[in-house]
């Protein structure tokens, strides 16, 4: 149970500080080319701290079978298979967008293009972490 409670406070906490980072640090192509660099040391957190709560919820429910008819367990489960498109896919290919227009821009201001993704990295984030915040209070409340 330690496990996973870290794994929860270093995956998910890790994942609501991206979005800060790129929000009000990339204000200038050289300040988002930081920025980028920050997101992808905290993106390593974010990746171990969600593999590990996933592993080690499993493992609690292996150890413990009872929770595999838990409904506030299964909701969980399906909440995080069903986020993992966006996390895993949607919203890296946004960003690879990102970063290759700030790559390719001067080292003026970030381009109207950048800005048109950047809002669709906030929805995918958004979604992400509404998703993050509905497991917490599945697995915290336990209300079914």
């Amino acid at each position: 149970m330690l496990v996973h409670v870290i794994a929860a406070v270093v995956g998910l906490g890790a994942s609501f500080g991206m979005p800060v980072v790129a929000k009000f640090g990339a204000k200038s192509v050289t300040n988002a080319k930081v920025c980028f660099e920050i997101n992808k040391k905290i993106e390593m957190l974010v990746k171990v701290g969600s593999l590990t709560l996933l592993a080690s919820g499993i493992l609690m429910a292996i150890v413990n079978p009872a929770l595999w008819s838990q409904g506030w367990f299964i909701g969980s489960l399906v909440i995080y298979v069903l986020i993992q498109p966006v996390v895993a896919a949607m919203l890296p290919k946004t960003i690879e967008k990102l970063v290759a227009i700030v790559m390719n821009s001067g080292d003026s201001e970030l381009p109207a293009e950048y800005h048109q993704l950047d809002k669709k990295a906030a929805k995918l984030n958004s979604i992400a972490h509404v998703a993050a915040i509905l497991l917490i209070v599945l697995i915290s409340t336990k209300p079914f």
